[in-house]
């Protein structure tokens, strides 16, 4: 696995990474509840080292997705396959978009951070509880998460809106999930246009991202820690720059076909 300088360049210059093929489990693999434990070990790992970091004062995008790297790292090391496509789209724009994807496990969320930090600066729009734990919540507001507090729509569309406005006006990205909850069956019905209403009030453009990140499953009990099946391949795609004069309606439709479109093409269930 090389470092996440390595792989963030990967992504500019090619729009690609794969895992190596040396990395690659020679046989099917089995599913150990031991994998399990040591992978949520890994997320929590990734969370506290985060809290630490700026409990220190050394938290910054750099030690970000530095930290977040492991997230990738395990799971190779696990015996999964990690693919990145379509990035060279986003590199050969240079500013800031909102970035729309689907929502499958906790492992996008880990992800996304190193990967899309190789772009420039990044705000995540999250859940309000999650600003509220000791040392990590301030840790997320210290790199500019949106928390929302997905119980009240009006109220949070106000916040994105504005508080993503001005995100966007510095220089950052913004990320959201659209659905709002992780699903295992996308269905483009349930995914609200909010991240396109921003971009079109920002003026900026919209960048689909589709995740195909079943390796790891949502928890029966703890929704963030499930069981680890490394035989599933983990998938990130990257699609077109969508620019915010196609106007919110053609930037969301466009994007829920895109995502849509490479689910099906990796044999992920859609609706």
């Amino acid at each position: 696995m090389s470092t996440y300088q390595a792989f963030q360049e990967a992504l500019r210059a090619t729009g690609r990474y794969e895992t190596a093929a040396a990395s690659r489990p020679a046989a099917e693999l089995r599913i150990s509840p031991v994998n399990s434990v040591r992978y949520a070990s890994t997320i929590v790992g990734i969370v506290s080292r985060c809290a630490f970091s700026h409990l220190v004062r050394a938290f910054d995008y750099d030690a970000w997705a530095r930290i977040c790297m492991a997230s990738v790292a395990f799971a190779e090391k696990l015996g999964g396959v990690v693919t990145f496509e379509g990035f060279e789209q986003r590199a050969a724009h240079d500013g800031p978009v909102v970035y729309v994807s689907n929502h499958m496990s906790t492992l996008e969320t880990m992800v996304f951070p190193t990967t899309l930090l190789a772009f420039g600066p990044l705000a995540i729009v999250l859940k309000k509880s999650l600003t509220e734990i000791p040392f990590v919540g301030s840790a997320a507001l210290h790199v500019g998460c949106i928390p929302v507090t997905r119980k009240n729509a009006r109220e949070d569309l106000k916040t994105v809106l504005e508080v993503g406005s001005q995100r966007l006006a510095a220089g950052h990205s913004v990320l959201l999930f659209p659905q709002g909850t992780r699903q295992a069956v996308f269905d483009g019905k349930k995914f609200n246009t909010l991240g396109s209403k921003l971009a079109e009030r920002a003026g900026v453009p919209v960048v689909p991202l589709a995740v195909k990140t079943d390796f790891l499953k949502t928890g029966k009990w703890i929704k963030d820690f499930g069981e680890v099946d490394p035989n599933k391949p983990i998938r990130f795609a990257c699609g077109p720059v969508l620019p915010a004069a196609l106007g919110a309606r053609a930037t969301h439709d466009q994007s829920v076909a895109f995502i849509a479109s490479k689910l099906t093409e990796w044999g992920a269930p859609t609706v």
